[in-house]
């Protein structure tokens, strides 16, 4: 389909953010796939906020000027959103391979009035892998002159961003570089499709109560270990789930020491599918339980990893992304400020989750708790208890699940 001009019958005006943008009649509330005129879904929405947030969020606290690809641009929401609501771009790599979303990148940028031949916006319609190695080369090749590494690049793809990574980290700056990288293979990385996560993240994912923040974990694991192939590190500043996709903010770090000190951040999570005992295990998967420590049953064990257990949120950062949150009226505006809290809330709480839901269900319980009430419950027992932005009927705690399951039994049975 081409575009005509832009009063075509075939497009609409949509809003988000400060931006507004055209895409095509026939691709709107249509089921997003890859059969779409240009790539749009108006779910990602909360992706891009976020987006725009968290970037300023680095901006602000790293205090550079910005030079960001877009390496998916489709069409060119992000990459407009981000010029008009982030300060000091200094260039904008806007970039898809799909020569119809080129054209519709251009429409938009001057819907926006936005110029698209200035210096600082270049349009391409390249793989992105190669425009990410042609990035790369180009600043190798003039290591004296003003031509930069980018400090930011988003890999947003339709699916897995696996095959995107490890161009990302030959095109980054190297020390405090930002990389935002979307997952919507959710299957794979819950555990619904073990082999194809195994094959396109090298780790063993479980399909469990907590499969949303184990399929979080292999991703920035995957994440992790691409960096190191190219001599880098990544601490994570934001990870969040929402909509069936998994967002991950990192920054690089290109110190030897800290990058080797990081590698124990890797490990294993052992879990018994008979009791749903579970526990974090560094680095070593040779020491794997033959029989579960909780109900001794020795042919329901199994394992996830290897993947991150570490932090997967920098408190500051966080607090800078809710910061510029308040500042805005996006329409999503109190969905990411609930799910900024939860983050805030689980930074320092144990791997893994408890669905209370599920719990007070398969315990009888005479009804389910209020959330509050049960972290109420639990800290005064002397334990940590927060509830977790992966799951909102979920709740984080050191307290074993056995002596949960005692408390919530001594208190609500009936």
């Amino acid at each position: 389909m081409k575009i005509q001009d832009k009063t075509s019958d075939n497009l609409i005006i949509k809003k988000e953010g400060l931006a507004e943008l055209y895409i095509f009649k026939t691709d709107d509330d249509s089921i997003p796939s890859k059969s779409m005129n240009v790539f749009y879904n108006k779910k990602m929405e909360i992706n891009r906020d976020i987006s725009s947030l968290a970037i300023n969020a680095y901006k602000k606290l790293y205090n550079q000027d910005l030079v960001i690809v877009d390496s998916m641009a489709a069409s060119g929401i992000s990459s407009i959103r981000l010029l008009l609501e982030c300060e000091n771009v200094k260039k904008m790599y806007i970039n898809d391979i799909n020569p119809v979303a080129v054209d519709l990148i251009k429409e938009n940028l001057s819907l926006n009035k936005l110029n698209a031949d200035s210096g600082h916006v270049e349009i391409s319609r390249k793989d992105s892998n190669f425009l990410l190695s042609e990035i790369a080369q180009i600043a190798h090749l003039n290591p004296e002159n003003d031509i930069k590494k980018p400090n930011v690049i988003s890999i947003d793809p339709f699916g897995t961003p696996n095959l995107y990574v490890n161009s990302a980290f030959n095109a980054i700056q190297r020390s405090n570089g930002l990389v935002c990288i979307t997952a919507t293979d959710t299957a794979v990385l819950f555990g619904i499709r073990p082999k194809a996560c195994i094959r396109k993240y090298m780790s063993k994912p479980l399909h469990n109560d907590y499969c949303k923040e184990i399929g979080a974990r292999i991703l920035i694991y995957f994440i992790s270990r691409m960096a190191n192939v190219n001599k880098l590190g990544i601490i994570p500043l934001l990870t969040f789930y929402s909509n069936h996709f998994i967002r991950v903010f990192a920054l690089t770090i290109k110190d030897q020491k800290q990058i080797s000190d990081y590698f124990n951040s890797y490990g294993y999570i052992i879990h018994c599918k008979r009791c749903n005992y579970r526990k974090v295990l560094e680095s070593n998967i040779l020491t794997l339980h033959d029989t579960c420590p909780n109900c001794k049953n020795n042919e329901h064990m199994d394992f996830a990893g290897p993947l991150w257990i570490d932090k997967l949120h920098d408190e500051d950062f966080v607090k800078q992304v809710s910061n510029f949150n308040e500042s805005t009226n996006f329409s999503n505006k109190n969905k990411i400020n609930k799910i900024l809290n939860l983050v805030l809330e689980e930074i320092n709480m144990p791997i893994s989750y408890i669905n209370i839901h599920k719990l007070s269900q398969e315990l009888s319980l005479h009804a389910v708790p209020k959330m509050d009430e049960v972290i109420n419950l639990l800290q005064e027992q002397g334990y940590k208890a927060s509830r977790t932005h992966f799951d909102f009927t979920s709740i984080k705690t050191n307290m074993e699940l056995e002596s949960i399951q005692e408390l919530l039994l001594e208190t609500y049975k009936i």
